[in-house]
């Protein structure tokens, strides 16, 4: 069947570079192979690579990389499926009626097929379309690190997705369906259920926005493009679609602002200066980029952890037996969890906070201090080495995520031709506040305390963690002789000297007690410099169409309509004024909800809720359920 030349709303967005259709996919669907979707090699076409347009000053002369995904469903085909929440603050703080926190809980309820054994019942829903539960498998080098936790004291809870908890750690939840073992994704959830039953919903795929078709001031339709510009001499070939009620531009934070700016709507002055027509003069369109900043360390773990290393590496005779456990029973099989087992929200006491400098302290006094539902940082751990395994000695591992959750940085993105095919000029904006360093660099020295007091722990990966002086107490150890003999029972080359930067570790004990690492200042500028060298974004871009007053810069008002304009709303993370402290999952799909809402008013339209049963899952139940014990 056709596409129609005219409907009545066109929602522009669904993957924003012009990805495919997501469907079926099981390089999508089964969650354990979510790292593939990461690789920046010229085959994977999951997602496309926004590079920071000049060096920054920052980041010691680095540019940064930020990933964005380019199939159907956005990021929720190819993230890590981590569940989280945002305070209640962050909402609050958009400081916009009909945004608070209470005004948005039973949206959150609404979206939730919560299926975790734990967790607050009155906080979560169980009818909705977006499954979430702790996967099909736990490792063990979870719960080490959930009790090594508790040593420092990160206490564990039962649900740090409450709202309110901003210190405390639990069995990190995930996008999966525990029924199926498959990815909880946008696409399969709210545009495959409709399309099975109904015959009124087009999706084009494969093809990227170009700009919204105005009358005036009025939006009318969009105009699109190919995803790649290979044919016809390299001319824009646009297609016109007309809307007669309602255009949706759902395209990402950095997505959404481009195609704003190649329609007319942006600065006036920037769009003039690339002979594009002025519709509405919104000098906030691109500006205000916001992220999360990740650093990852990596630490050896004993030869008898259940990690994700030898899979990862390729090892043939593991992915045959990892990739046949799914096709026997994916609801219990290792690729049906992302091995993101457990995490910690973290606040400084008192006592770190006078050791984290003035820039710091005057932003937690204005951010913090008064909302104690805000978390400075996330850590989690993964049950193996997220990285490039060519770059790593063999053995078993863990990674640390740490991950800031409200940056004080900024940074702006606009395009540079009224030509879709041409790349924006970018700017992250990653550390250009120095209130930014403080936080990262206690969240490491936090979560190389709770490595050390892990069971399973053998010591640090020293090419993954700053290079301290060799002679300072912080200097790394890296694995202990026995464990590596344990590697290469019969190498050749086990134990001989490799250097003060390669100081083995010591062999374990499982009744040493452990001090808290001293650092100096030297110490300190040394993760700073590895921060600067090493930080990189957590994927959770927002902020540059902001909902606020237009005399402050906003783009959209409490409704998403674009100032200025007619018939026109922006519906995804764009929209943020502020940070929010989450995986940015939960908020995009929040958000999403709070748009179909509005628009379902202003139409005055009847719908049904749910919308449309899921597929591949099974009819929701409507009330807490017990996960089985595997």
């Amino acid at each position: 069947m056709g596409h129609p030349e005219e409907v009545d709303i066109i929602v522009a967005g669904g993957g924003p570079a012009g990805g495919a259709n997501n469907r079926d996919d099981p390089w999508v669907y089964r969650p354990g192979i979510y790292v593939r979707n990461m690789q920046q090699n010229g085959i994977n076409d999951k997602a496309t690579f926004y590079v920071d347009t000049k060096e920054s000053s920052y980041l010691r002369g680095r540019k940064s990389i930020v990933p964005c995904a380019n199939i159907l469903g956005g990021g929720s085909s190819i993230n890590f499926q981590m569940y989280t929440r945002a305070s209640a603050s962050d909402w609050d703080d958009f400081k916009t009626p009909g945004w608070t926190s209470e005004d948005l809980l039973p949206l959150m309820k609404r979206l939730e097929n919560y299926q975790k054994p734990t967790g607050k019942p009155e906080l979560h829903g169980y009818d909705g379309p977006i499954a979430i539960s702790n996967g099909g498998t736990i490792t063990a080098l979870a719960q080490d690190f959930l009790r090594a936790s508790d040593a420092i004291g990160v206490p564990y809870s039962d649900d740090i997705q409450d709202l309110t908890t901003s210190h405390g750690s639990e069995i990190w939840a995930k996008y999966i369906n525990r029924h199926t073992g498959r990815r909880s994704d946008a696409a399969t959830a709210y545009v495959h259920s409709v399309m099975d039953v109904q015959n009124n919903l087009y999706l084009r795929t494969n093809a990227k926005v170009n700009r919204v078709i105005f009358e005036g001031n009025k939006a009318v339709g969009v105009a699109y493009v190919p995803a790649r510009n290979r044919a016809n001499g390299a001319q824009v070939q646009e297609t016109i679609v007309k809307a007669r009620k309602l255009v949706v531009i759902s395209s990402g934070t950095l997505g959404t602002p481009q195609i704003l700016e190649r329609s007319g709507v942006g600065d006036a002055k920037r769009l003039q200066k690339l002979d594009i027509k002025v519709v509405s003069d919104l000098p906030g369109v691109g500006e205000e980029y916001q992220d999360h900043y990740t650093t990852l360390s990596l630490y050896r773990v004993s030869n008898e952890s259940a990690t994700t290393d030898d899979f990862l590496r390729g090892v043939k005779e593991v992915q045959k037996e990892i990739f046949a456990e799914w096709e026997v029973s994916p609801e219990k099989a290792r690729l049906s969890s992302n091995s993101i087992d457990a995490g910690f929200k973290i606040r400084p006491t008192e006592a770190e906070l006078k050791e984290m400098g003035p820039e710091f302290n005057e932003l937690w006094n204005k951010y913090f201090k008064d909302k104690p539902d805000k978390p400075v940082m996330f850590g989690s751990i993964v049950s193996g080495a997220y990285a490039d395994h060519t770059l790593l000695p063999p053995g078993k591992y863990i990674t640390m995520f740490q991950y800031l959750e409200y940056p004080a940085s900024r940074g702006k993105i606009h395009i540079k031709s009224p030509n879709p095919y041409v790349d924006p000029e970018f700017d992250s904006g990653f550390m250009n506040n120095k209130a930014d360093f403080a936080p990262i660099r206690w969240s490491y020295k936090k979560t190389r305390e709770v490595a050390r007091r892990m069971d399973a722990y053998r010591g640090e990966l020293t090419s993954h963690h700053p290079r301290f002086h060799p002679a300072s107490p912080a200097a790394c150890h890296d694995i202990d002789i026995d464990t590596a003999k344990g590697i290469l029972p019969d190498g050749l080359t086990v134990g001989i000297h490799m250097g003060t930067w390669h100081k083995p570790g010591d062999v374990y004990d499982a009744k040493k007690v452990h001090e808290d690492i001293k650092y100096s200042e030297e110490d300190d500028k040394a993760i700073d410099d590895w921060v600067a060298d090493h930080v990189e974004t957590t994927w959770h871009s927002l902020g540059t169409c902001a909902m606020k007053p237009r005399a402050e810069g906003g783009v959209v008002d409490q409704r998403l309509n674009v100032f200025g304009t007619q018939n026109l709303k922006c519906v995804d993370l764009s929209i943020c004024p502020d940070n929010l402290g989450t995986n940015t999952y939960s908020s995009a799909l929040l958000v999403g909800e709070k748009g179909a809402d509005l628009i379902i008013e202003e139409l005055g339209l009847k719908v049904k809720l749910p919308h449309a049963p899921v597929p591949h899952a099974p009819v929701p139940s409507g009330k807490p359920a017990t996960q089985l014990v595997r």
